[in-house]
């Protein structure tokens, strides 16, 4: 809810609409007159017994957020501050002149929802509320700052260490999403042979890590490649994979062993899959055997052979539950092909 400095609402997000804003601005605005002039101090806080209300003055105008106890003071900071600097920025001019006509400040409707979704507020909802969410061994959520707003882990003992991590694969992340065109939110995930998990969520204005462990993707073998050429390899990844573009480079993933030059986004994407690679090392002590990075416009599927590089890059809509069982089936089947070839089997190191 907005009010002004004498009181008046001017405005109060339907979504979450009590009903009762001319009371509840009315009660506010006593509450912080009483404060000023006994305490000669500034309200930001008012606790109930299941909620709170988080007050912020700016400028000529009052902003009253009610916030759930679950949510985390530096969280519910971060997502106001938001809405009142977005809110002032569209309509200083409005405020200024304002004669009573509150339907002026309608439009921000869509605008505040929109500020909700990219802060991740269901996101955090559902991880905070929903029992499935329990099962995850730790999620994080960070500004685009880089700043953690909310960190939760549900395994005892918990390696610390993996918080500095997911900081530095978010950002990473959000460095290559900025660069690739069209695209300012995307999901990445990275998968090592045990089965741990890593999926980054990036927003406009957050971005979420969760780690987990996925038993089903844990690889027991691995299969043998015995294939000669890469444009074997490229056949056999294609069919099972079926994706609008496949290519194969070398294991630094620099040249291609096609003849096709790396485009700057296979580059960009490379880079921070090589560098996640690292971290895995040392929080898992296991390589990572597929990473998956989603943008609204496309999906790329890196796959790390001993002496190969496979990056599949898809432009229709695709299931990354279905590239997950597609990646477990190749890398666990048994493939017999007369062939003498030396074997090609999946780094394990």
């Amino acid at each position: 809810m907005i009010i002004t400095e004498a009181g008046v609402p001017i405005f109060d997000f339907q979504e979450f609409a009590r009903g009762d804003e001319i009371l509840v601005s009315g009660l506010i605005t006593a509450i912080l007159r009483f404060i000023e002039e006994t305490e000669k101090d500034k309200l930001s806080r008012l606790l109930l017994e299941e909620s709170q209300f988080l007050i912020t003055s700016k400028e000529t105008l009052i902003f009253i957020f009610q916030i759930d106890d679950e949510m985390p003071a530096d969280y519910a900071e971060y997502v106001s501050n938001f809405i009142s600097e977005s809110f002032i920025e569209r309509f200083s001019k409005e405020v200024k002149q304002f004669a009573g006509n509150v339907s002026l400040f309608q439009e921000f409707q869509t605008q505040c929802k929109t500020i909700l979704l990219q802060c991740g507020i269901e996101i955090a909802d559902s991880l905070m509320e929903n029992k499935e969410s329990q099962d995850l061994r730790a999620w994080c959520l960070f500004s685009k700052e880089n700043e953690p707003l909310i960190v939760h882990a549900n395994s005892p003992n918990y390696n610390i260490d993996s918080f500095t991590i997911y900081q530095i694969l978010g950002k990473s992340f959000r460095r290559v999403a900025a660069k690739l065109k069209d695209c300012s939110k995307g999901t990445c995930f990275h998968i090592t042979h045990l089965g741990n998990s890593i999926q980054t969520i990036v927003l406009p204005n957050v971005f979420f890590v969760l780690e987990s462990k996925i038993s089903e993707f844990e690889v027991k073998r691995f299969k043998q490649f015995k294939i000669k050429t890469a444009q074997q390899l490229l056949d056999h990844f294609d069919k099972v994979y079926k994706p609008n573009k496949i290519d194969i480079f070398n294991k630094d993933g620099i040249s291609s062993t096609t003849n096709s030059e790396m485009s700057d986004n296979y580059k960009l994407i490379v880079d921070l899959f090589k560098a996640a690679e690292k971290g895995f090392q040392y929080l898992f002590n296991s390589p990572v055997h597929i990473q998956i990075l989603c943008t609204s416009n496309n999906c790329f599927l890196h796959v790390k052979l001993v002496n190969r590089v496979i990056i599949m890059e898809y432009t229709n809509e695709i299931s990354i539950s279905d590239l997950l069982e597609k990646t477990k089936k190749v890398f666990e089947a048994e493939v017999t092909l007369m062939d003498d070839s030396p074997e090609l089997v999946l780094e394990k190191s």
